[in-house]
Parts: C-alpha cells; structure tokens; sequence
C-alpha cells in the first residue's frame, strides 16, 4: 500500500471547506431563496439598480393593482414593482413557450423595483402574468381576468 503523505486528509477537507465557502458566497450573491407555491417556483428577487425606472420604461411591461412586471430580454431579467402598501408581495409569474416557468418575488417595501436574473433560450417567447403573494398564509392570488401579457420574444 502506498504511502499517504501527511497533507492528504487536511488538503481534501480544506477543500471541502472552501467548496462550501465558494458556493454560500455565490448564494448570498444570486437569488435569495426559491419557494414552491401552487407547483410555480418563485424566486425572491433582488434590490434593482438605481436605473430601473429607465430601464423599465424601455422594455415591455404590464400592470395591475398593485403589481408592475417587466421583461428585458437584453440578460433575461425579470422586473417587479410592487406599487401598492398592502402587506402583500408584488410577484412577476412568467412561462416559455418551450416550458419552463415561474415567478420573481419583490419582498422589498412599496415603490421600489427589484429584479430576477433568468438564463432563458434565446429563440423563444415569454408571457408575463402579475400576481400577489401572502406570505402570513403562503397564497399566491392572481388578478381575474388574469393580467396576462403578449408572447414577447426572448
């Protein structure tokens, strides 16, 4: 059997430890956390730029009572607004045309703009839908009719 030098054991489990240090930092940096509600995964977003009123108000958006969803295709990000002070947070649900699905969470107080950061297929088209969700009760509440958008292209 051959030797095992003395660094072996400590090397692989500094390597452990870094590993997990490397993938909390990418966490804290991403996405919050995800959340399954009604089979949709919603993702709380993050504090959007300083420039998210211009960015905004250059790229497709829907609104409702409450909630402002808008897409740039330019990153595949996903914005929400939640415009209304009701304990409720403002949520962009969005679907693909080829399948995938799910929801940005702005759990920021009203008037402020967050974002979420998709990796999404550049062939295809997406539909936004604003919806609120109550945390206090894990519901998710869209708005009937239902605030639905165009198919707009990726």
């Amino acid at each position: 059997m051959p030797k095992r030098s003395r660094w072996t054991k400590p090397l692989s489990t500094a390597g452990v430890g870094l590993a997990a240090l490397v993938m909390s930092v990418t966490a804290l940096g991403g996405q919050a956390s995800a959340e399954m509600v009604e089979g949709i995964e919603i993702e709380d977003s993050v504090v959007a730029a300083d420039n998210a009123e211009d960015i905004t108000a250059a790229i497709p958006c829907i609104t409702s009572p409450g909630v402002k969803t808008c897409f740039d295709k330019n990153g595949d990000k996903v914005y929400v607004k939640d415009t209304k002070g009701n304990g409720k947070s403002a949520v962009g649900l969005w679907s693909t045309n080829y399948g995938r699905s799910g929801g940005c969470r702005n759990k920021l107080t009203a008037g402020k703009w967050a974002v979420c950061n998709y990796n999404m297929r550049e062939e295809g088209h997406i539909q936004l839908e604003n919806a609120q969700y109550d945390a206090e009760t894990r519901t998710l509440t869209r708005f009937d009719p239902r605030a639905l958008s165009v198919w707009l292209p990726i």
